[in-house]
Order: C-alpha cells, then sequence, then structure tokens
C-alpha cells in the first residue's frame, strides 16, 4: 500500500503539471503542437502510473473477470509512453532536415504501434491464468508467448529511454537557460528509469531463465520508477514555465538601462503602463520596455560619440575584459554618455555632434548585455565625466 499511495502521489503531481498548463492550452486553441505533445504526454504517463499501482491492478482484474489482463495494459501504456517520448522530443529538437526528422518520427511511431499490438497479441496467446500482481515480469518469464512479452515490452522501453536520455544530453549542450536545465532534467530521469528499472526487470528475468529467484529486483525497480517519472514531468514543463520566468528576468534585467534612457525626450513611444508581475502578459511588459529603450536610444544618436567609444573601449581591455566584453561596454557608455548630451541640449540648440558608427537593430538580449554593462567602472567613471561636464558647458 506504501508504493500504491507513491505511485498516486507521483501521477498526481503529473496531472497537475498537465492541468497547470491547460489554462495555456486553452488559450492557444490547439494551435501549439509542443504545449500540446507534452500535456498529452503527462497525461498519459499519470495514467500509466495509476494503472501500476497493485490496488489499481486488482480493481482491473477484478472488473474484467480475466486474470492478469492490468498487464498487458500497463506494458502498452508504459509502451506508448516510450515511443511518444522519443517523438516528441525529435520533434521538439527539429533540426536543419525536416524530411529526416519525419521519417525518424514515421518509423519510431510505426515500430512502438507494432510493439503494442505485439504485446496484446502475445498475451493473448499465452497462459497468464494465475494472477501476479507484483511478480508477473518474473513468473511469467518462462512462458510461452508472456516470457517474450515480457521481454518484447522491456526492450522497447529500454531502447526508447536510452535514447531519449542521450539525445537531451546532447541538445542541452547546445542550448542555455531553463531549456538546458529541463534537458538534463530529462536525461537523468529517462536515465534513471533506463539503469534502474528497466535493467533490474531485464536482469530479474534473465535470472528467471537460468533457473534463479532474484525477484528483490523487482522491488529495486518499483522503488526507482516514481523518483524517476518526477524528473521525467519536471524536466518537460520547466522550459514551458522557464518561457515566462526568461522573460520576467530580461525584463527585470533591463531596467538600469530604461532608467539611463528615460530623460531622453522626442522618443515615440510613451513609458509603458504599469502591471502586476503575475500578469499574464509578461512578455507583452518585455516587448514594450524593449521598444521604450530602443525609440530613446535612437532619439538621441546624433549625440552617440565615436570618441567616448574608443575611449570607454580602451579602457575595458586594460581592465582585462574579452574583446566581446569591451566592445558592449563601450557600446552601454556611448549612449549613457549620449543620453546626458542629449539631455544637455534640450534647452539650447544642439552642436554638431561626430559622426556615430551606425547600429545594428538590437535585441532583448543584447539590450540585456548594454544594462548590465552600465554597472561596470568604465561607465561609471565616463558617466560621471559627462554628468561633470554638461554642468559646466
Amino acid at each position: 500500500m506504501t508504493h500504491d499511495a507513491g505511485y498516486y502521489a507521483t501521477a498526481a503531481l503529473m496531472l497537475l503539471a498537465c492541468l497547470l498548463k491547460l489554462p495555456a492550452v486553452i488559450r492557444a486553441r490547439g494551435r501549439d503542437w509542443l504545449l500540446n505533445s507534452i500535456c498529452a504526454l503527462l497525461l498519459v504517463g499519470a495514467g500509466d502510473l495509476a494503472f501500476v499501482a497493485t490496488t489499481s491492478i486488482a480493481a482491473v482484474n477484478r472488473a474484467t473477470g480475466v486474470p492478469n489482463i492490468a498487464a498487458p495494459i500497463v506494458y502498452i501504456l508504459l509502451t506508448g509512453f516510450s515511443g511518444a517520448s522519443l517523438v516528441l522530443v525529435l520533434n521538439w529538437r527539429g533540426g536543419t532536415d525536416a524530411a529526416q526528422t519525419r521519417r525518424q518520427t514515421r518509423i519510431t511511431i510505426a515500430s512502438y504501434v507494432t510493439v503494442c499490438t505485439l504485446i496484446a497479441l502475445l498475451f493473448a496467446l499465452g497462459d497468464a491464468s494465475v494472477e501476479q500482481r507484483t511478480r508477473f515480469d518474473t513468473y511469467y518469464a518462462s512462458t510461452a508467448y508472456l516470457g517474450e512479452m515480457i521481454a518484447l515490452y522491456l526492450s522497447a522501453h529500454a531502447v526508447a529511454s536510452l535514447t531519449v536520455s542521450r539525445l537531451c544530453w546532447r541538445w542541452s549542450r547546445e542550448v542555455h537557460g531553463t531549456l538546458r536545465i529541463g534537458l538534463r532534467v530529462l536525461a537523468a530521469g529517462y536515465l534513471l528509469h533506463y539503469a534502474n528499472y528497466d535493467a533490474t526487470r531485464l536482469v530479474a528475468v534473465a535470472a528467471r531463465w537460468a533457473g534463479h529467484d532474484w525477484d528483490v529486483l523487482l522491488d529495486v525497480s518499483i522503488v526507482t520508477a516514481q523518483p524517476s517519472a518526477v524528473l521525467i514531468g519536471i524536466g518537460f514543463i520547466l522550459p514551458l514555465v522557464g518561457l515566462r520566468s526568461d522573460d520576467a528576468i530580461r525584463y527585470w534585467q533591463l531596467a538600469p538601462l530604461a532608467r539611463t534612457v528615460r530623460p531622453v525626450q522626442g522618443a515615440s513611444s510613451p513609458a509603458p503602463p504599469l502591471l502586476p508581475w503575475w500578469s499574464p502578459s509578461m512578455r507583452l511588459r518585455l516587448t514594450q520596455r524593449h521598444t521604450y529603450i530602443s525609440d530613446r536610444i535612437m532619439a538621441c544618436r546624433g549625440h552617440c560619440d565615436p570618441r567616448v567609444w574608443e575611449a570607454a573601449h580602451a579602457a575595458a581591455l586594460a581592465h582585462r575584459a574579452t574583446e566581446e566584453q569591451a566592445a558592449i561596454i563601450a557600446d552601454a557608455a556611448m549612449i549613457a554618455a549620449a543620453v546626458e548630451a542629449h539631455t544637455a541640449a534640450v534647452a539650447r540648440p544642439p552642436e554638431p555632434a561626430p559622426v556615430a558608427p551606425d547600429h545594428r537593430a538590437l535585441s532583448t538580449r543584447d539590450l540585456a548585455r548594454l544594462s548590465r554593462a552600465l554597472g561596470s567602472r568604465v561607465v561609471k567613471d565616463i558617466r560621471h565625466r559627462a554628468t561633470t561636464e554638461s554642468a559646466t558647458a
């Protein structure tokens, strides 16, 4: 019963994770394929964990009147979850060759549908008249057809678990932020499922084939199935939650730059309205702040002085910054000085300014780096000098 409580609790967590994303699914009206797929996968995983509990197995067997009918149902659910996981990761990652991804998806779906069909067929052909709620795999390991069914589902699940773990780990090296964390949690969850669930059960079954009783390994697999399921659920949800978290973090990262350009007049966009941090429109708030900052940078562009850029760049390199870091610091210093010059020039006609270098369209990530660079010693010194010069002019 203790194990059953763990299974039901884990299933409830996965179901809760699915329900938490349900509003987003409704808002997307079914157009977000990735979100729909992850929610469906969590729902299947929750169902699988609920069915694998001993109490559920007994209830299903009793309700149908067929001894051990719960076994193929659990195996089919677990196999379907494995194949769906593999398909989801293949399409989630995508790739440069869309045709290859579609081909791999079709092969995976066909393979796992075939496995599920064979599981049902082999169970129908076998003789499983003695009910086994917790020892089915080893009890029927040497029974005709049923032994093949058990080896088939374990092998299919092991292949999927190991492949998904490897794909997630390799992909995590190419990305950053919550997506990288989520992928590594997924890799750990599927690897734990492979190493402790599939491997221990396969060893226990092989031991029965060799005439040994290593059924204790089944208890080990039961204990490790729950934490691995939790890791898998967290791994899929974390990147989706992280999209909003990343937007919020980037919004707050832009705050120093937004304060710096606030004095600039003549920009086309007004200050964005204040919204609570829990507002569902965090992406809108980020876009508004990006536009607000970009418009003000453009408004004071005529005061951008390349000499400030060169001085800040040299000073940053002298402080052992890398070339990339020095360029960002120089950009931030020039913009900060331009804001000071623009503010000072509002009350009088502007003097001809040196020709500033053309700046590329800045992305939100570029602006976040500029915002962080405002805190550097080099930028602070240049801003102090620009303020002093404006005050004495």
